[in-house]
Order: structure tokens, then C-alpha cells, then sequence
């Protein structure tokens, strides 16, 4: 790692910085090197970042007490602190790394929010990784932080209130720890207008650095009968470009997979020839015609990438799948099949009609009895992880059939490919 890049030193033995990042071990680098694809020098920058940065992000949900309060659940209900003792597990790889994964990107959305893809753009530049790999990353090393912020907090036997000051007490510390990206200021930078200079402010949860960039002026008008120059060669390239699209609309090529019959018609049927040779015959649209579409597209790298169940359907209050939706998980296995690199994640959702414990159990049973489905067809089932949420993440108002039946529903989370 660049001293140049990192110049932070731990200013004291209880630094939570130097806690995650001594979790960091030559073991620990060379599974997640192996399991983003990047170098391992790259990996150690891009955890070396991680951890000061999801650090600042729980610093700043400390702040405020409805953040502690979000911050210690987080703390709680995941029961992390196992990791400690063996962070490599964390890296490896199969259905555990893939379940960290998913948990991580929850939880990244609670301490970031909808800033949460630029703090992951910054981590990929200012560690020269893919944004995937920085996604990945930074999503591991957020179970790590909250074991380590678990025990830490175990161990002082302190609530909530000690933790809010552990986490404030090193606030700085940990700032001065995440890396600057100023080199490669965001075009939202500074900018003059009129002559004044008009400074873009970042969101509390922007925790990178920033440098001023040189102001940008304003290009002098052309003067006289020309200005309408300008505006002609502009509708000359959009007309150019308008038709450029068009054509690509009209000649769809998607790398890994043929398409034939494409049609618009609602009851048609598409088919598709998959990497070794199979053919399927399914709806346009359909899950597993946009999974082997994004799995056959080597520039669609952005993951974890869901996708809810269309014809899958289970006899009520069963795990019992109705006979016109086994087609669908056996199409399914066909295209996991086909993409042996994939990694997914079933998850299970129910309306709120009935016991919550139940419906918890239930979202989870039924998830788990798709795995079982896709085992029996060939599928390792180190590929599948499952979990079950129950009625407590709603997409719809449970207030009208319409709404109660998009929340019975199974999505399908695509960790790896």
C-alpha cells in the first residue's frame, strides 16, 4: 500500500482502524484477490479503503440518535462478532461469502443511502479496481466492522451510549484515515458563472476529500449572423446519432447468446440458444429470459443484480409449486447450467395475511424449496444461498389483492457471474 496514498498512522492501541485492518491478513487479501479477480496489491488498497470508509459512514449514523439506534440494530441482530476469529471465511467464496455479500449491500444502503454508488465509484478510482470489485469489497468489510464495533462494545459492556462515543471520540481519526480521491475530482466540482465561483457542496456522507479544481469558464459566443452555427451542427449530430440508435434497436446482438423469433405479441414465445448448445423456449421478458441475457453480457458487471419470479406460483400456505410453474425453475436450472460462474441468492417474501413468524418461516421454506428444485436438476448448491423476509419488506400496499399478490413473490439475486 502507498504510504503517499494512506499517510495515516493509528494515533492510538485502541484505533478502530487498525482493529479492521489488522483483519486484513496476507490470508485474508489472497481470498479476496481470488474471489473479485483483482490483484492482491489492489485488493489490500481497495481494503485498506474499505474499512476507514464504512468506519466514517457508522461515524456519522452515530451523530444522530435515530442513526445509533438504526447502527446498533445493525450490531445486534446480525451477530457478526464470529468473524473476528476467522475473516478469511469472509473472502472465500460459495454460499457464505455470497450471503456477506447481500447483507453487507443491505446495510451499506442504510449508512449511505443514495450515496452509496459514488462511495463505491471513489473506492474503484482511488484504488484503480472495477466498481464491482469495489462493491464486493466494501460490502464484505461491512459485516467485518460491525463484529469488530460488536465486540468492542461487548467487551467495554457498553449500550448504546458507549458505543456513540467510541465511534465520535475517533470520528477524525478516522476521516484523516480514508483516502483522497482529489485528483480525480467528480465534474460536479467548482465552476464559475459570471465571474463568481460557484462551489458544489457534498452531502455529510461524501467522506472523501476533495481538492480545488481549476474554475471552468464559460466559451465566448460566436458574435453576429454566425450563432446559429452552433445550434445547426447540434441538430445535425442528434439527427446522426437519433438514427445510429434507431439502428441498434432494430439489430440487437447480446454477447454469449442468440435470439430468434423475437417478437412483440403477449403470448409469444422467444428462443434462445444458450452457451453448450440448448435451446429454450420462453416468454420475452420473463426472468429467465433477462437472466441469460444479463448472464451472456460480459459488460453488465454491476452486482448484486435482482430479479423477481414471474410464473411461480405455490398452493397456498404450501411450499408446493402448481404444475405451470415447475417449467419456469426447470428453464432455470437450464440457464445456471449454462453459466457454471454464477452465483445466486433466492429470497422469499409473503403478504402480511397470517402470523409474522410464520410468515418468516414460510418465505424461507419456500426459497429453500426452489434450491431444492435446482440441487435435483444438477445445480451445486454451494451456488444458491436462500433467505426469507417474511411480510416485513413489502413492494406493494397489502391493502388490495393487486398489492398483496406482488408482495407473495421469490427474487433471485445474482451475487456472481
Amino acid at each position: 500500500m502507498s504510504t503517499s496514498r494512506y499517510p495515516y498512522q493509528p494515533s492510538q492501541s485502541g484505533s478502530l482502524v487498525s482493529e479492521v485492518t489488522g483483519l486484513f491478513t496476507p490470508e485474508v487479501i489472497r481470498s479476496a484477490s481470488f474471489t473479485v479477480g483483482e490483484s492482491e496489491p489492489s485488493t489490500k488498497e481497495a481494503l485498506y479503503a474499505a474499512a476507514p470508509t464504512v468506519l466514517s459512514g457508522m461515524a456519522n449514523m452515530a451523530s444522530s440518535s435515530e442513526g445509533m439506534s438504526g447502527l446498533s440494530a445493525m450490531i445486534r441482530e446480525g451477530g457478526y462478532g464470529g468473524l473476528t476469529e476467522n475473516p478469511a471465511s469472509v473472502f472465500r467464496g460459495g454460499s457464505a461469502t455470497n450471503y456477506m455479500v447481500s447483507a453487507g449491500q443491505r446495510h451499506l444502503g442504510k449508512i449511505f443511502g443514495g450515496d452509496l454508488s459514488s462511495v463505491v465509484e471513489r473506492i474503484a478510482r482511488s484504488t484503480g479496481i472495477n466498481a464491482s470489485s469495489a462493491n464486493k469489497l466494501l460490502a464484505l468489510t461491512t459485516p467485518l466492522t460491525l463484529g469488530v464495533l460488536g465486540k468492542r462494545s461487548s467487551a467495554q459492556k457498553a449500550g448504546s451510549p458507549g458505543l456513540t462515543e467510541l465511534l465520535l471520540r475517533q470520528k477524525d481519526e478516522i476521516a484523516a484515515a480514508v483516502p483522497s480521491v482529489a485528483s480525480r475530482a467528480p465534474a460536479t466540482g467548482p465552476r464559475v458563472v459570471s465571474g463568481e465561483r460557484e462551489v458544489a457542496t457534498a452531502s455529510p456522507t461524501h467522506i472523501e476529500h476533495f481538492a480545488e479544481s481549476a474554475p471552468i469558464t464559460r466559451a465566448r459566443r460566436p458574435s453576429g449572423g454566425m450563432r446559429w452555427l452552433p445550434f445547426a451542427l447540434l441538430l445535425i449530430a442528434a439527427i446522426a446519432l437519433l438514427g445510429y440508435l434507431l439502428s441498434r434497436v432494430r439489430t440487437p446482438r447480446v454477447t454469449g447468446i442468440a435470439t430468434q423469433g423475437m417478437t412483440t405479441a403477449r403470448n409469444a414465445l422467444a428462443r434462445i440458444t444458450l452457451p453448450g448448445g440448448v435451446n429454450l423456449s420462453i416468454p420475452p421478458g420473463s426472468i429467465n429470459y433477462n437472466l441469460a441475457h444479463f448472464l451472456g453480457d460480459r459488460s453488465a458487471t454491476d452486482l448484486p443484480r435482482t430479479f423477481v419470479f414471474d410464473h411461480l406460483n405455490f398452493q397456498s400456505a404450501t411450499t408446493q409449486l402448481t404444475p405451470d410453474s415447475e417449467k419456469t425453475v426447470s428453464d432455470l436450472a437450464q440457464v445456471l447450467r449454462a453459466y457454471p460462474a454464477a452465483q445466486i441468492q433466492l429470497v422469499g417474501h409473503t403478504d402480511n395475511t397470517g402470523n409474522p413468524q410464520n410468515n418468516q418461516a414460510l418465505s424461507l421454506n419456500r426459497a429453500n424449496a426452489i434450491k431444492a428444485i435446482l440441487v435435483n436438476n444438477g445445480i451445486s448448491s454451494d451456488r444458491i444461498s436462500t433467505q426469507g423476509f417474511g411480510q416485513n419488506r413489502p413492494v406493494a400496499s397489502n391493502d388490495t389483492e393487486e398489492g398483496r399478490a406482488r408482495n407473495r413473490r421469490i427474487e433471485l439475486n445474482v451475487i456472481h457471474k
